[in-house]
């Protein structure tokens, strides 16, 4: 349950261990989800994962790329291009449903308003589908519907958080983009994002942090990210865009003066973490059946690594 990142990328797993997978999707504008806004800059070792997967099943996005440094922790001050590589968001959107087609993955766009566990351990889960009479009869389910999980199942450890990640999508302008060249591609030095998920669970008020970035999306720019955590377990209301898009602008002038009146679509969406940084992965403790794939805070490096991992528990446990 989720189509985001986590949720294909562990259905394109599992069907390539001959397993059979129905994703279901409710959300019918973006099938990345909150991951479609990511920088996309991943690890090593993710890269490398991330290969294997576009020989195996197509171009999913991967690049090679330069960048330069922002911020606090930028090496020599930003002054030295850096070799790294990034997933390419708008890409990945594009290709990664045509991957999970070829593999056999069946996508249902419905929404679960209601799980209903096994009465005993052999017998199947259903699912209550909006608009659907008759609930849906499955034997493993998997939560990767990322801020959406807690609504689906409130047990989960309260170390699952949701924060609301903003970005500034630039529109072109006459004479092209002045940020054009082989590392023209900018990214924080540290991300802050980081340090305010672990403050997370002692929080009275709704704290928000800035990480500066700037890097093509398609024949776009994505500039910054603002992230803003409340107190609680629940993501709440939508914050304000426009105070949210004004904090990203300010932030973002001292680096790019331009920055304070180009146009651009300001967008948010929920986020999942999890406040000690480890993300919730495995079988829900004492429920048959039911397992947990959410609250990444890097998952363009994470998820690639631990999907195929997981998809051999569930493998398993299934036979």
């Amino acid at each position: 349950m989720g189509g985001g990142l986590a949720g294909a990328l562990l259905a394109l797993e599992l069907a390539c261990l001959d397993q059979r997978v129905l994703l279901l999707d409710d959300l019918a504008q973006s099938h990345l989800c909150a991951s479609q806004w990511s920088y996309g800059a991943i690890a090593p070792l993710a890269g490398q994962r991330w290969q294997q997967l576009q020989r195996q099943h197509g171009d999913l996005g991967w690049r090679r790329a330069w960048f330069r440094p922002l911020g606090p922790g930028a090496f020599l001050g930003g002054c030295l291009p850096l070799p790294c590589s990034r997933v390419r968001a708008d890409i990945l959107q594009l290709q990664l449903p045509l991957a999970l087609e070829r593999a056999g993955v069946e996508r249902l766009p419905v929404r679960v308003d209601r799980l209903i566990p096994p009465a005993g351990d052999q017998r199947p889960w259903r699912l209550q589908l909006r608009h659907q009479a008759e609930p849906l009869v499955v034997r493993q389910v998997v939560l990767a519907a990322g801020a959406g999980c807690r609504a689906l199942w409130p047990e989960l450890p309260t170390s699952l958080r949701v924060s609301w990640a903003g970005v500034l999508l630039l529109q072109p302008q006459p004479g092209g983009w002045p940020w054009e060249g082989p590392a023209a591609m900018r990214l924080p030095g540290l991300f802050t994002r980081l340090d305010l998920e672990a403050r997370a669970a002692s929080l009275s008020q709704e704290a928000w942090q800035v990480d500066p970035g700037m890097l093509p999306w398609g024949q776009r720019w994505l500039a910054g990210q603002i992230s803003l955590v409340r107190p609680g377990l629940v993501a709440g209301a939508p914050p304000d865009a426009g105070l949210q898009e004004r904090r990203l602008r300010q932030a973002l002038t001292p680096i790019y003066p331009d920055m304070a009146h180009w146009p651009a679509d300001f967008q948010q969406v929920p986020v999942s973490f999890c406040t000690d940084g480890q993300p919730l992965v495995g079988p829900v403790t004492g429920v048959t059946g039911l397992w947990v794939f959410a609250g990444f805070s890097s998952a363009f490096t994470a998820i690639p690594v631990i999907a195929p991992v997981m998809a051999q528990a569930i493998a398993q446990r299934q036979a």
